[in-house]
């Protein structure tokens, strides 16, 4: 047990090493991305990347299916299982990649479409075939990362990625100070694949030279894909169509602003990413030898954590946002604090709602279909009628209501009657009190804030100014959520499952 505590902890702290390295040359080199070519190639950048997530949609899953598929031969060393596995995962990985080298190339005639306000140059069209074929070459390796995440090597696929990451990111930095070339951002992230193709290859040769690729199928592996399918698919269009939706009818400029936006807001997800993936084995563990009374117990008290994290990182990201994208970037680039505080609200949402997913997940409710599929219909629907008549506010809106509806309503309701044995009442208890709770605390500190405010003038200031509102709503949260048994239970270190 201790061993395996000890790799846990060396696998987060790589993980968290890496994300924090990456995320910060990310912040240097969109700022020099800005400052030298423009807000608007910026926003090229980021739509291209959402557009090409539409047609990774054709691997349905595929990866995370036979990962589950490989756990079990690997522990077992039934190298002929492994074989068939591979060999199936390889096939598919091979006719994806191919597919989305034909699509991508045909959707360079159609660019014009998703951009409003530029020209498509015969500069941008390369740019885009670039990102199409480094897409293809990920699925091509993508074989060797599920293999390796699946035989607990994931400590050497993030030290390969975070490695290569760090190392294009630094050369794309000097390249934009240097030259200015749009294009040469596109080859170094090609070359950055590429690499990470050929290390892969060597590590795969010389430690699984047992596996020999076979004609045999799995076809178990398409058990759940149906499943996997419609989450995935509902993840892309609530996720994913956002900038799409802005370039088609707003600008391209708003999609580069918007962009940096999400930046700050993906970078906040991914650091509580690594947090959920301490969590998340642990829970299922739990999950797996007690009672639905001892699971809705332990749901609580995680949930009332991830509610704090949620106030006090939506807290902070208000608050600081705007003067955070003017150091960054640039006064003229900060967007309006209405708009900021739509962002704000689907953050706090975005937090709160990984516990749900967690017990959800690791109580095996995975059939929920219809769920995601109404999440992504209304997420489209409104977003694409509100965008017409509120601009970049209105496609926010459109997911703030999708998340209301689904993911605060619908879900949760779902996953109390099928994991925890409880009913609606049992629902409204729990969010109701947890909704009076956040508007107390975040009421309060937004009173007490006008007395800690100071002028923000450099990073200095700025960092000084995040020290203090953290120290106040830190302070405010612990003396609101004192009412709450469950929190009282954690500061007394309770065992969870009494």
């Amino acid at each position: 047990m201790l061993v395996n505590n000890l790799f846990l902890l060396k696998s987060v702290g790589i993980n968290f090493i890496f994300t924090i390295t990456t995320s910060i040359l990310g912040f240097f080199l969109n700022r020099y991305f800005v400052v030298y070519l423009g807000i608007n190639y910026l926003g090229v950048i980021k739509l291209f990347t959402e557009i090409l997530a539409y047609l990774s949609i054709v691997d349905m899953g595929i990866g995370s299916a036979a990962a589950y598929g490989l756990y079990k031969p690997l522990a077992e060393k039934n190298y002929e299982k492994i074989n068939i596995v591979f060999s199936t995962l390889k096939s598919i990985y091979i006719k994806i990649s191919m597919f989305i080298l034909i699509f991508g190339v045909v959707i360079t005639f159609f660019l014009g479409f998703f951009i409003k306000d530029i020209v498509i140059t015969n500069e941008i069209k390369i740019y885009w075939l670039l990102m199409v074929s480094n897409t293809a070459i990920t699925y091509l390796f993508g074989k060797y990362i599920t293999l390796f995440n699946s035989d607990q090597k994931f400590n050497f696929v993030k030290i390969v990625q975070g490695s290569t990451r760090i190392v294009s990111f630094l050369f794309q930095i000097i390249l934009l100070i240097r030259f200015q070339s749009f294009l040469g951002i596109g080859i170094l992230i090609v070359l950055e694949s590429i690499f990470q193709y050929v290390i892969y290859s060597i590590y795969y040769r010389k430690k699984y030279s047992y596996i020999n690729i076979t004609k045999a199928r799995d076809k178990t592996i398409f058990k759940n894909l149906k499943n996997l399918f419609y989450h995935k698919l509902a993840g892309l269009v609530v996720f994913n169509t956002d900038l799409i939706l802005i370039s088609k009818y707003v600008s391209i400029e708003i999609v580069g602003i918007y962009a940096s936006y999400q930046m700050v807001y993906r970078m906040i997800m991914v650091l509580i990413g690594i947090l959920i993936g301490v969590i998340s084995p642990i829970t299922g563990r739990y999950i797996a030898s007690h009672s639905k009374k001892d699971i809705f117990k332990l749901f609580n008290l995680l949930n009332t954590l991830f509610i704090i994290l949620a106030i006090i990182s939506s807290y902070l990201f208000y608050n600081l946002i705007s003067s955070f994208i003017g150091i960054w970037l640039g006064e003229k680039y900060i967007l309006s604090q209405g708009t900021s505080f739509l962002i704000t609200i689907n953050l706090f949402i975005g937090i709160s709602r990984q516990i749900l997913e967690i017990f959800k997940e690791n109580s095996g409710f995975f059939d929920d279909i219809y769920n995601p599929i109404m999440e992504a219909v209304i997420n489209f629907v409104f977003s694409i009628i509100l965008v017409k008549f509120y601009g970049l506010n209105g496609v926010i809106i459109g997911t703030i209501i999708s998340n209301l509806i689904v993911v605060m309503g619908i879900k949760p309701i779902m996953t109390f009657n099928r994991a925890f044995d409880k009913g609606i009442i049992d629902y409204i208890k729990i969010y109701g009190k947890n909704l009076i709770l956040i508007f107390f605390t975040f009421f309060i500190g937004n009173f007490l804030k006008k007395y800690f405010i100071i002028k923000i003038l450099n990073i200095n200031t700025w960092i000084l100014q995040g020290v203090i509102l953290t120290l106040l709503i830190l302070f405010v949260t612990v003396i609101v959520f004192l009412i709450d048994k469950d929190f009282r239970k954690i500061l007394k270190e309770k065992r969870w499952e009494k």
